[in-house]
């Protein structure tokens, strides 16, 4: 058997290592989509020059690699901010407009190193770009305002890790992809100059095969189990009148990675000047009457009952001064809810509404024991 093995692993020794491309800077190997975008000579190097014309969010202004389809491997590039970047994003395995894995740095961040939210991944889901929905996903990084940021990111299946301009330690680690497909193209946007562009196929470091464990999956305090209605219209300015009854058709939804039950991905894009609301419960079921706490996050307004009772109404606006921390994004830390549990079963009711990118809660509670969910 050893000499097997000592046959098997000279064998893989002389095996190719993966081919590196290296996309040149140059019309033939782009598509420009009819964007704002040139070839150019910058800092001494051949660049492509991105002008997203002042846009407030990531994806107004893909660019994408002509004839490429990336599964698994490393992307390199570098990428230099200009005097009026907001965002800078690639777009990998991207499976279509509304579809694509997507990672960013955020300009603002420069001169901020511990700042938490320079740089995020957030996948693009349904044509939802999922970043109010991970938060988890976001970490920190030295920025450079001039010259070139050199970022690196190994994906191997549900996993990514990403490096910017530190090639020893990531930056940013993600054990679960939010993108439920397999492979697509590359792409870029924001107000940026792109150079070196290298892409080696199937080259991993650091990644095992599959997908990450879940940093919750130990917990059983997270409600993970619910019901869902099928969304309905709720014009701004309006609040629900009445809660679902007996004739209401519900659809089983189940949490997803740290917890999250991702609307986003059961309904997709809520239409751009529309607001939509759909219902969520479970059933908390208690040994004896029980004063617990519920920990919860929301995006992007909820109406919680409990045993047909109001219980909690609030709102988590981005960039509205009642925002929750961490900065209007759907997290655990939003808020605190006390649950008083009646003995037997408590039915628990949280109407969610949708407006602004991500659409999801999560909830867990301070202590399971003596409780059945």
């Amino acid at each position: 058997m050893k000499t097997v093995l000592t046959l098997l692993a000279f064998v893989l020794s002389l095996a190719p290592a993966a081919a590196q491309k290296k996309i040149p800077m140059q019309g033939a190997a782009w598509e420009l989509n009819g964007n704002s975008a040139k070839f150019t000579t910058h800092l001494g190097v051949p660049a492509l020059h991105l002008d997203d014309g002042g846009q407030t969010a990531t994806g107004s202004n893909i660019v994408m690699v002509k004839d490429l389809n990336f599964a698994n491997g490393t992307i390199e590039y570098d990428a230099a901010l200009a005097e009026n970047t907001r965002f800078t994003s690639i777009h990998f395995r991207r499976k279509d407009a509304a579809n694509s894995e997507h990672f960013y740095l955020r300009a603002n961040a420069v001169g901020d190193p511990k700042v938490n939210s320079a740089i995020q991944y957030a996948a693009v889901f349904k044509g939802v770009n999922l970043w109010d929905l991970s938060n988890e996903y976001q970490s920190n990084a030295t920025l450079k305002g001039e010259g070139w940021n050199h970022v690196k990111l190994v994906v191997r299946d549900g996993q990514l890790l990403a490096y910017v301009n530190d090639m020893t330690k990531p930056a940013l680690y993600v054990p679960m992809m939010d993108g439920d497909w397999a492979s697509g193209g590359i792409g870029f946007d924001g107000n940026v100059y792109l150079a070196n562009l290298t892409v080696t196929p199937g080259a991993t470091p650091g990644l095992s095969a599959g997908k990450g464990i879940d940093p919750v999956h130990n917990d059983a305090r997270y409600l993970r189990n619910w019901q869902v209605t099928a969304p309905i219209d709720l014009p701004q300015g309006t609040e629900p009148t009445a809660l679902p009854d007996e004739t209401t058709a519900w659809s089983a939804i189940s949490a997803e990675r740290l917890g999250m039950v991702n609307l986003s991905r059961k309904f997709g894009a809520t239409p751009r000047g529309s607001r939509r609301m759909v219902w969520l419960k479970t059933t908390i079921t208690a040994k004896a009457a029980a004063q617990r706490h519920l920990d919860f996050g929301f995006s992007d307004e909820v109406y919680v009952y409990l045993n047909g009772r109001p219980l909690y109404f609030d709102k988590n606006l981005f960039a509205t001064p009642g925002m929750k921390a961490p900065r209007g994004r759907c997290s655990i830390e939003n808020s605190r809810i006390s649950l008083p549990l009646a003995a037997g079963e408590n039915e628990l009711v949280i109407g969610v509404t949708n407006f602004f990118f991500g659409w999801g809660v999560v909830a867990r509670l301070n202590d399971g024991g003596g409780l059945r969910y």
